[in-house]
């Protein structure tokens, strides 16, 4: 006002709210900053639910094999407990098990639809005869693993790899004991 007076009460309240709001520039100052830091950050989730995943298909398939391993000893010579893997579909089946959910089918766990999608990167057990399987397991009354489709032999090494992102984790069968564990 050219008096010196004092602009009405609602004049100063819009021009007081007027002044709090944000420029342009800082919006798109902050907008540029969270950018900057979904950009590091991204790749660190992503590598935690890579690890995640790889991690929880390990050990999954550490406590089937430790599953099926008990079973063995538990019926004896009764019948034969076995685990056969299918590398290129991402497929493992526990033979003569039923499944946990359906009793009249056999026990099958498809890693790549799971809750864990994973590759089945490799599998392969050697046994003593120098035979290299790339796709059965067998346990016998007293808990340890023998390989090969036709004569089975003790296991020597047993070892099946998974692998989502660039994370991979190995699942180790103790040729001693037969115990799966993952490394």
């Amino acid at each position: 006002m050219a008096d010196g007076s004092q602009p009405p009460v609602a004049v100063r309240h819009q021009l007081r709210s007027f002044r709090r709001a944000f420029s342009l520039v800082e919006l798109t100052m902050v907008m540029l900053v969270m950018g900057i830091l979904a950009a590091v950050a991204a790749p660190r989730y992503f590598e935690s639910i890579a690890r995640f995943r790889v991690e929880a298909a390990a050990l999954r398939i550490a406590a089937d094999l430790n599953h099926v391993r008990a079973r063995a000893k538990m019926k004896g010579l009764s019948a034969p407990e076995w685990v056969v893997f299918y590398p290129n579909f991402e497929l493992y089946q526990l033979v003569n098990d039923p499944d946990p959910n359906w009793k009249s089918y056999e026990y099958w766990v498809d890693l790549w639809k799971s809750a864990y999608p994973v590759d089945l990167v490799s599998v392969e057990f050697t046994n003593t005869a120098g035979f290299t399987s790339n796709s059965s397991v067998k346990f016998d009354l007293y808990g340890k693993a023998c390989s090969g489709d036709f004569l089975p032999a003790p296991l020597v090494s047993g070892e099946i790899i998974v692998q989502s992102g660039n994370q991979q984790r190995t699942v180790t069968i103790d040729p001693v004991t037969g115990e799966a564990r993952v490394l």
